[in-house]
């Protein structure tokens, strides 16, 4: 699994690095608007419960110390200098069907917003009986003010 996560952050990035060719970024988006997840899922592997929270980590301590919260995965190294990482939880949830995740970054003069998406199953859905906790962790290369805005999306079965 962790492997297969690396090579998902691999084929993302490998495309916008190669886009840095020297042509025209004329129209193209601000660096600021495009992140990375750098890890995301569904249940704490730790067993240890969390609350809806969104937080900005600014250093490779902070990160290592919240993502073993979550993941046994190994923190990859991240330049801070250049960004933040932005970690979303949703706090527990008594079935399966819920995510969250960053769904975009709109850049503006002085911040950042990340758009988060919640994402809840509709009355109809079938779901999971266990308790889940979605979680996702994203690099955004900005320096600016990170705000968010949250938007519950729910998915009709």
């Amino acid at each position: 699994m962790k492997h297969f996560l690396w090579l998902l952050v691999l084929a993302v990035c490998i495309p916008v690095l190669s886009s840095c060719g020297g042509e025209s970024n004329a129209g193209a988006s601000p660096p600021e608007a495009q992140f990375v997840v750098l890890n995301e899922g569904l249940f704490t592997e730790s067993g240890i419960t969390t609350k809806k929270q969104a937080k900005i980590i600014s250093t490779q301590a902070d990160y290592a110390a919240e993502l073993v919260i979550y993941s046994s995965a190994t923190p990859g190294p991240v330049d801070f200098t250049k960004g933040k990482i932005l970690s979303v939880d949703m706090g527990p949830r008594n079935t399966g069907g819920y995510s969250i995740r960053v769904a975009s970054a709109d850049v503006a003069d002085n911040w950042v917003v990340a758009n988060v998406e919640l994402v809840k199953p509709g009355p109809q859905c079938i779901t999971t009986q266990a308790i889940s906790n979605p979680y996702q962790f994203v690099f955004i290369p900005t320096l600016k003010e990170i705000l968010l805005s949250e938007r519950v999306v729910v998915i009709n079965c």
